[in-house]
């Protein structure tokens, strides 16, 4: 009722009102445990409503208090596996935002044993957590623990969402930007067409995750010299990017740039001159 209530309450806009409705929650289950030590759980979960609202508010230290203290309030011997999870998530999320890896890795770990040991498991939130702990081990250029982690994530969303949807091609577009910058080009190839799969048929051939997919293929099909392939997939993400440039004017610029080097890597000055104008007027145009 708690959360219903501060969750109306932001939907309105009616900030100070949240606040006081969850301060006012936390101080009556403070006191409620004092009498009673039985009450600690209300007190956890009360907390957690205050820290999801300060969170909200950008109030970073005081969510981080309010999630590590409702953490010490929940018991460990094997209870409130959900809850748990939910407020080791939510630290790591803070964490990761901050950049302090070590801290958000600790998390991420913690908030993923707990969902795995849930009875049947938090399936899609483990894929969820182990999608964004991978890229804090790719950026450590720790190869093998993102890519187990990716793969365990990706099993997921494929067995329980299925081949074509958005979360399953976001999973193979982050493996596949994972192969490429490992150099491993043909693993990287498979994930971007299966991305680009899944796309075109949960988004449509025009939406820029579409595009993007197109784009992270030609430049893997580029590396590996498959050089008539990648031409097609660059024109057919400038193309979509074309049509959403005044709102994606950075993205459409990379793309641009991207394809250009490849154009004069492969000496072709002509469609670069081409390309380089037609962009350029796109550009001052958005």
């Amino acid at each position: 009722m708690l959360e219903d209530r501060v969750r109306s309450l932001c939907e309105a806009e009616k900030w100070t009102e949240a606040r006081h409705t969850a301060t006012t929650a936390v101080a009556k289950a403070r006191e409620m445990h004092a009498n009673s030590p039985e009450y600690a759980t209300e007190l956890a979960l009360s907390l957690e409503v205050k820290g999801d609202l300060s969170r909200q508010m950008g109030e970073i230290e005081n969510a981080k208090g309010d999630y590590l203290e409702a953490l010490s309030m929940l018991s460990t011997d094997g209870e409130w596996l959900e809850e748990r999870g939910r407020l080791s998530a939510s630290l790591a999320v803070l964490w990761d935002h901050e950049e302090n890896s070590e801290e958000a890795m600790r998390c991420y770990e913690e908030s993923i044993d707990f969902f795995s040991r849930l009875d049947p498991p938090a399936n899609l939130d483990i894929a969820d957590l182990s999608n964004n702990l991978a890229f804090l081990y790719e950026e450590e250029d720790n190869f093998d623990r993102a890519e187990t982690l990716f793969l365990n994530a990706l099993k997921i969303c494929h067995e329980e969402l299925g081949r074509d949807s958005e979360e399953t091609a976001s999973i193979c577009n982050n493996l596949g930007a994972l192969y490429q910058k490992a150099g491993y080009h043909e693993q990287a190839q498979e994930m971007h067409n299966m991305a680009l799969s899944a796309r075109q048929v949960s988004l449509g051939l025009d939406h820029l995750d579409t595009s993007q997919s197109h784009a992270n293929l030609a430049a893997s099909l580029a590396d590996s010299n498959h050089f008539n392939q990648a031409r097609e997939h660059f024109e057919k993400a400038i193309t979509v990017y074309e049509k959403y440039v005044s709102t994606s004017k950075t993205d459409y610029a990379t793309v641009v740039s991207n394809y250009l080097q490849f154009l004069k890597a492969v000496q072709d000055e002509k469609t670069a001159a081409v390309v380089e104008k037609r962009a350029s007027k796109m550009l001052k145009k958005a």
